[in-house]
């Protein structure tokens, strides 16, 4: 037979809770990844300065950063730049508007109209498939070397990103939710308002971090094509000349320009996204 056995008395050791609070790692691996960008940026910083010297290589294959420098802050040419500039960003800025805006309501309808999108997205599909490249000399004899022409050339480039990441984030919405929204009568606007697209939010914001890049490939590659000012007529005019150090210059304003877009982006998906 078993049996119980007698307690001993014997006190038992509680598990013991520590009052410390819990360190969080956040703000020291963010230190980390500070310290080391900026440690590789001054590694390729005194590369570019050092190497094209130590390697012989003539200044206009590959200037020393010193010279790009010079060229950069020319009292002269800096006004040019930032004029070339604005007119670069305004392409930039109405062609993410139009691009973004066009993207979202097609996306929206597409994804709630399988038949339609069946029909319309293979076309879509083809219209991207073409290289910008291609079309851009098109755009100019249609719509003349002003600013239109950069415009749709950005459209077309940040509409199909924001198109495709918005439909699939739409696509992904879990249909418990989207049930127990009709279950309580909720509108089809109330749903696409309050559940569909806050829902995809976090690829729509992926889809325009994509659009952003695509937006400022877009409009300099329409200002080579045909275009009376901005950034990209500016590389060609120092090309033609032979001004390697302008053109890096240049290089360094639009890769300035582009990661200041990106940051407002995600600036912007931190505001709104905040779950993540």
């Amino acid at each position: 037979m078993t049996t119980l056995s007698e307690p001993t008395g014997e006190a038992v050791d509680a598990p013991v809770v520590s009052d410390r609070p819990l360190v969080t790692t956040g703000g020291s691996n963010r230190r980390r990844q500070l310290i080391g960008t900026l440690s590789v940026l001054a590694v390729l910083l005194l590369a570019w300065q050092f190497l094209p010297q130590l390697l012989e290589t003539p200044s206009y294959v590959v200037p020393v950063l010193s010279d790009v420098l010079v060229a950069l802050f020319d009292p002269v040419a800096l006004p040019r730049y930032l004029e070339a500039a604005g007119a670069t960003m305004t392409e930039v800025g109405l062609g993410l508007a139009i691009g973004v805006s066009l993207g979202l309501v097609l996306a929206v309808a597409l994804a709630q109209l399988p038949t339609l999108y069946g029909i319309v997205f293979p076309y879509i599909v083809a219209i991207e498939s073409i290289p910008k490249v291609a079309i851009a000399p098109l755009f100019v004899i249609w719509f003349g070397f002003g600013l239109s022409s950069k415009v749709v050339v950005v459209v077309l480039l940040a509409f199909f990103p924001v198109l495709v990441n918005t439909i699939h984030g739409l696509r992904s919405v879990d249909r418990d939710q989207i049930d127990l929204f009709r279950v309580n009568g909720a509108t089809p606007m109330q749903m696409r308002l309050r559940l569909l697209v806050p829902a995809a939010l976090p690829q729509i914001f992926s889809g325009l971090e994509l659009a952003v890049a695509s937006a400022m490939i877009g409009a300099i590659v329409a200002e080579f094509v045909g275009a009376q000012k901005g950034l990209g007529v500016l590389i060609l005019q120092a090309q033609g000349r032979m001004e390697t150090p302008a053109v890096f210059a240049l290089l360094i304003i639009l890769s300035a320009l582009g990661i200041g877009l990106n940051v407002l982006v995600r600036l912007l998906r931190r505001v709104v996204v905040t779950w993540e």
